[in-house]
């Protein structure tokens, strides 16, 4: 199956968070989207109490698998929601003209700014991921067939 339309490069990324037109909350999204395990839904449903900065963890209720889970984040990550939070001390993290936005909105954006679909942020993530841990398997068997072959 050909994947390499869901493939985001990092210089996509790197140029859609910093496009100064799109709002810095849609932008966090991305951002945490492209640095982390958290989904689409459950980043817009973050409320200010469930980012723990000092800690760099976001917490997500009522996740896809059920229940409640923490979730690592980068330190660029932490800093810019930071800057989202400022000294609020509850509400919606990613919030535009005093209301919480829409994962449509974000998709959107993305989109428009891309031409991919935001879901290709997490697909990256997942097919790196799985590259860096496939590949010492994939040398381990090369090197056992190597030993194998007769000489």
């Amino acid at each position: 199956m050909e994947t390499e339309h869901l493939i985001v490069t990092d210089l996509e990324v790197d140029s859609a968070l910093a496009d100064l037109s799109v709002p810095l909350a849609v932008r966090a999204v991305w951002q945490l989207l492209s640095e982390s395990d958290v989904r689409l839904d459950e980043a817009v449903a973050l409320d200010v109490p469930d980012v723990e900065l000092a800690d760099r963890l976001v917490v997500l209720h009522d996740t896809k698998e059920g229940g409640t889970y923490e979730s690592g984040i980068t330190a660029a990550t932490a800093a810019v929601l930071a800057e989202l939070i400022g000294s609020r001390p509850s509400g919606p993290v990613f919030a535009v003209d005093s209301r919480r936005l829409r994962k449509e909105e974000v998709a959107a954006r993305f989109r428009e700014t891309t031409g991919k679909s935001v879901h290709a942020l997490r697909f990256t993530r997942q097919a790196r991921r799985h590259r860096s841990t496939a590949r010492p398997q994939l040398v381990a068997r090369m090197a056992d067939e190597e030993t194998a072959a007769p000489a």
